[in-house]
């Protein structure tokens, strides 16, 4: 995990530490409230369906927070995956708003999770695209993303540029299964 203390959150403490013993690197499991309130910054990566729920369970506890959203809404059906459409305008807005206490930035979008739990892998060539509306915030996850060995931390702009962000995780879902692949983003000339 990149030398990162990471502690993973669920309903249940117990399934949190099961999860964090299969995944081995250090990880430690809580339950989501317990997780939420030791962190300093939080990655909310959960389906869709629960994104808002969660968010309004652990509004005190992530307050004065960085609460970065990699959540991307998605439908699929027989034709693949397809974007959802967010009154907010993207889950990260969404987060935003649910959140105000909180410093949310959207972050990690498009990136494998196949390719970052295979231990044989020893660099990804991908850039994040980060996308917040507190520079401290942005700064500090573009540097958390370049931990991650060939993972380049690009800010991709406002918050409310996050929906085309979540969005092109449809594309890149299709890319995958056509090219049987784990591709990810990479900006050029930066």
């Amino acid at each position: 995990m990149s030398g990162q203390r990471v502690v993973l959150g669920s309903r249940s403490a117990e399934r949190a530490q099961s999860a964090a013993n299969d995944l081995g690197f250090d990880v430690t499991g809580a339950s989501n409230e317990d997780c939420a309130a030791q962190a300093d910054l939080v990655i909310v990566a959960v389906p869709w369906d629960g994104h808002a729920e969660l968010l309004q369970e652990l509004a005190p506890a992530l307050a004065g927070k960085i609460v970065v959203d990699c959540v991307n809404p998605l439908g699929f059906d027989k034709q693949g995956a397809f974007g959802l459409a967010v009154p907010e305008g993207s889950a990260a807005q969404q987060a935003a708003a649910i959140l105000p206490d909180s410093r949310v930035v959207g972050a990690f979008h498009h990136i494998s999770a196949v390719l970052l739990l295979d231990a044989a892998v020893d660099s990804i060539d991908t850039d994040v695209l980060v996308v917040g509306d507190d520079r401290e915030a942005t700064d500090l996850v573009q540097a958390l993303a370049s931990r991650i060995a060939g993972i380049r931390g690009v800010y991709a702009g406002r918050l409310r540029n996050c929906g085309q962000i979540e969005m092109f995780t449809a594309n890149l879902i299709s890319i995958n299964r056509r090219y049987k692949a784990h591709s990810g983003i990479r900006v050029t000339d930066v």
